[in-house]
């Protein structure tokens, strides 16, 4: 379950990003992931409700955007949606495209818990 790792990963830069702020804890933690990383949802859920067991995120909630697949069609210029592994562009047919987007991992924001001066 690569969730697990990407999860570790995600709290420990949160941690980090939290400690540098003087957070007494971190209250959410939002992530955008691409589809082609192969993420399942549920198992990151699960992940996160696991890991996050004695960490600054111990009650922390997990907001994760899921961003699709687009294309940059490097012969008409068009910008597409794709789905699954097509790497075609819609308008030309031509194959000669770069990812846009669809291969995120995101850390994107933290609220955190910052204790009062006084």
């Amino acid at each position: 379950m690569h969730e697990l790792s990407i999860i570790r990963n995600i709290l420990a830069a949160a941690e980090t990003e939290a400690r540098a702020n003087q957070a007494a804890s971190i209250q959410r933690v939002s992530c955008r992931i691409g589809v082609l990383r192969g993420v399942d949802a549920d198992l990151l859920s699960e992940a996160f409700n696991a890991a996050r067991k004695g960490t600054m995120a111990e009650r922390a909630e997990l907001d994760v955007a899921t961003v699709g697949v687009r294309i940059d069609c490097l012969i008409c210029g068009r910008r597409s949606r794709s789905s699954g592994w097509m790497f075609e562009c819609p308008a030309c047919g031509s194959d000669n495209v770069e990812l846009f987007s669809g291969d995120e991992l995101e850390l994107c924001s933290l609220e955190l818990e910052v204790p009062d001066e006084n």
